[in-house]
């Protein structure tokens, strides 16, 4: 019932989602590397650290204040600011002062892809975690946005317009990139390759939670018949600052819509005060939200670590994504980790604690 609700009819029959013929495809790809796994040696693992990275100018950055996707292209080159800053600060023993942790978690990750992401799950000596990170698919507010500039308006007006979504859905668009996507899972995520989830963890907002339930449409609280957890964790989300499109529903409102996720993190987070309190929070400079995001993607690296499933499904949003992978993780190659994630992508990383 809850996956019509969330999709109507765009959802294909379960069937075709998790037929078996589709499940083999995902077993013998993996089938197909194994002689070659099984004969290769690891290479011996360089611990690389952000502490140590070079900052980088990010002057010659143009921001298209007319385009729809200057939003990320702002607010990359403010969150990259941030780290760097943080780096100097580092070298100069004051890093304190910006996050407040005196020891922070640190994880080496590998960038991989579902048949080395199967294998990871089952290598307990290299990998403790097995990371599914998948950003939301196109919701109401991008839509908004593009009607907006074909009027001529900017991001910041559209903003300010009260018809704006607030916790957007997703659009027909974004579902079908999610259930395109969950042919994918279907291939790999199974008892045929043992790339099983564990846990889900989705931020508050409603077009993360919608998206990962599409994209995972036979494993999801109400129909799995493992009993995976799913967890909304608040530090998945970046605060609003002004932006209704992150602006969260209420505890209440969102067990409503999504049955089945336990909320709790997010009730204490609010610790019995109303979620407008939360949204209506008075807007702080760019830098400052990004210090404070920076902490929210350290905070859930911590809390993953005290965790007991191994292999974890992640859904947010592109700049919280951004953080945990270029500030909280460290990946080798360093630069894996840099690109913005893309509407409706999914990425599997496999993570070493230090």
């Amino acid at each position: 019932m809850i996956i019509s609700r969330l999709v109507a009819s765009r959802l294909p029959s379960a069937s075709a989602v998790v037929g078996t013929q589709v499940r083999r495809q995902g077993s013998a790809a993996i089938s197909r590397v194994a002689d070659q796994t099984a004969s290769t040696t690891r290479p011996p693992r360089q611990h690389s650290t952000i502490f140590h990275r070079e900052s980088q100018d990010f002057s010659s950055v143009a921001l298209k204040r007319d385009d729809a996707d200057y939003y990320f292209e702002e607010h990359s080159e403010a969150l990259l600011s941030s780290i760097n800053s943080y780096t100097s600060a580092v070298e100069e023993q004051q890093h304190e002062i910006l996050i407040e942790t005196p020891s922070r978690v640190t994880a080496v990750a590998h960038d991989m892809d579902l048949v080395q992401a199967a294998y990871a799950a089952r290598d307990y000596e290299s990998y403790d975690k097995v990371l599914i990170l998948m950003r939301h698919g196109e919701a109401r507010h991008h839509a908004f946005h593009r009607e907006q500039l074909m009027i001529g308006k900017t991001i910041e007006e559209s903003n300010l317009d009260e018809e704006y979504p607030v916790d957007p859905m997703l659009t027909g668009k974004g579902c079908g990139q999610m259930m395109a996507l969950s042919r994918r899972t279907a291939n790999f995520f199974n008892k045929e390759t043992g790339l099983k989830p564990d846990l889900f963890v989705v931020s508050p907002l409603r077009r993360a939670i919608q998206s990962a339930m599409i994209a995972f449409p036979t494993q999801t609280a109400l129909v799995s018949l493992d009993n995976t957890p799913w967890v909304c964790n608040p530090l998945l989300m970046e605060q609003a600052n002004g932006h209704k499109s992150e602006y969260v529903s209420s505890p209440q409102q969102l067990e409503e819509t999504f049955p089945g996720v336990n909320f709790e993190l997010l009730e204490q987070m609010l610790g019995g005060e109303d979620v407008n309190t939360l949204n209506m929070k008075e807007k702080v400079p760019l830098f400052e939200s990004k210090i404070d995001l920076m902490r929210r993607s350290d905070q859930f690296l911590q809390w993953i670590k005290e965790r007991p499933e191994r292999v974890i499904v992640v859904s947010s949003q592109a700049t919280w994504l951004h953080s945990f992978c270029e500030f909280s993780l460290q990946y080798e190659p360093e630069n894996k980790g840099r690109e913005m994630f893309k509407k409706g992508e999914m990425r599997s990383v496999g993570i070493k604690f230090d």
